[in-house]
């Protein structure tokens, strides 16, 4: 058989795979923008927590001391807020709200004193039984006095407040404090005024007294500082005067020596009178010659069976005030043939 020519096998070498590149562009730029995103994730969220957890928006504590339920506390262990309460401390409850003031327009009283601000008069009788009624006044800027008068013919003595509102007022709105000598004597408002037009002066008076000596009396406008509270010029007026007493002797005329047969030669006092003791109120008394002053009795004194003897006889006529006249005779006494 004729030999077969064998022709040698040579080894295969496989061909080269060729890879492309857009598989792996698409890969980094999936990658890229997943990571971007997560990224983004965590910060938002870390910024979040951290927005929480900050003190000054820090969430009030609640009644047992734990956070409030809007502070989420973060991932991080860093944004995890402490406890604004240490748990040593008894927890506080949340104060209650001040209960709500009622709303109100407050009222501008503006109400003050003229000038002057007040006067002291006195009215009297002067008991000529007409009827007709005397004055005499002073006012706060004057040194006010007053002489006792006698009681018949009634005296008063009246303090007078002169009020001027700038506004249209109702005097019922105004309190006020009266007192005499320091010491309060009326508390109320000017309702007795009525509504008291703007600009025109308004008088408030009340009776004092008319007891001796010094006084002062004041007026307060709204002593209590009430609702009602006005924008004074001044809240205070104040005026004193001095009640006088009686300085003036009594009047009488020393009647006498008169001879009047057997009874003797007799004196006695005539036309008796002062300006304010009652005559019958008045102290008579008599002196004859070194003796002591005594009362005088009756309506005469006479000396009986005294002829050719010299005598001295003084009549004393004392007021209610202690003022006093005297008046004396000194005679011989000669009886007629």
């Amino acid at each position: 058989m004729p030999e077969l020519e064998t022709t040698p096998i040579l080894p295969v070498t496989p061909p080269r795979r060729s890879f492309p590149l857009w598989p792996l562009l698409l890969g980094s730029l999936f990658v890229f923008l997943l990571a971007g995103g997560l990224g983004g994730f965590y910060y938002l969220t870390k910024l979040k927590s951290e927005i929480n957890s900050s003190p000054l928006a820090s969430p009030e504590p609640s009644v047992g001391g734990s956070p409030s339920p809007l502070a989420t506390p973060s991932a991080s262990p860093k944004s995890s807020p402490k406890p604004s309460l240490k748990p040593s401390l008894k927890p506080t409850p949340k104060p209650s709200p001040l209960p709500t003031i009622p709303s109100f327009t407050p009222i501008n009283l503006d109400l003050r004193f003229g000038n002057p601000s007040a006067n002291i008069k006195q009215t009297f009788d002067d008991g000529s039984g007409t009827g007709r009624v005397i004055n005499r006044e002073y006012n706060s800027i004057q040194a006010g006095q007053f002489d006792e008068l006698p009681s018949g013919w009634s005296p008063r003595v009246t303090v007078c407040y002169h009020l001027i509102a700038n506004e249209k007022l109702d005097g019922a709105l105004i309190n006020y404090t009266f007192s005499l000598d320091n010491v309060t004597e009326v508390q109320d408002n000017f309702s007795s005024i009525g509504i008291m037009e703007a600009g025109r002066i308004y008088d408030w008076c009340h009776d004092v007294t008319t007891a001796l000596g010094a006084h002062t009396a004041k007026l307060v406008l709204n002593p209590t500082r009430s609702l009602k509270e006005g924008n004074y010029a001044n809240d205070l007026a104040r005026v004193d005067w001095t009640n006088l007493a009686d300085n003036i002797p009594p009047n009488f005329t020393l009647m006498g020596p008169v001879y009047e047969g057997t009874t003797g030669v007799c004196l006695f006092p005539q036309y008796i009178s002062d300006n304010v003791t009652l005559v019958s109120a008045l102290k008579i008394e008599q002196k004859v010659d070194s003796a002591d002053w005594t009362a005088f009795t009756g309506t005469r004194y006479c000396f009986a069976n005294e002829h050719n003897t010299t005598h001295t006889y003084s009549i004393k006529i004392t007021d209610a005030r202690g003022n006093k006249t005297e008046q004396t005779r000194t005679f011989t006494i000669t009886l007629p043939d």
